[in-house]
């Protein structure tokens, strides 16, 4: 059984949020931390921008850092500024 993939970084929010919905679901994967001087060709082929967090599930890319950003809230965007 192949679980999904989940390419992060630890200080990254975005990735952190990603990491915490998948435990709260209690979903299975394989998480790979990157160090961003040195990302993965892999992660690169699928994202060629190099952001974190991406979900890779058969073969296909379902949770980017661009999909996370919408769905900010305006309170998350108040709260980052200051």
């Amino acid at each position: 059984m192949s679980y999904p993939i989940l390419y992060s970084f630890k200080r990254c929010p975005y990735a952190i949020r990603a990491r915490m919905a998948l435990q709260l679901a209690e979903i299975k994967c394989e998480i790979r931390e990157i160090r961003l001087s040195n990302k993965p060709e892999h992660m690169l082929e699928v994202s060629p921008k190099g952001t974190v967090p991406i979900l890779i599930l058969e073969d296909k890319v379902t949770v980017s850092y661009t999909h996370l950003r919408a769905h900010e809230t305006r309170e998350d965007r108040v709260c980052r500024r200051r």
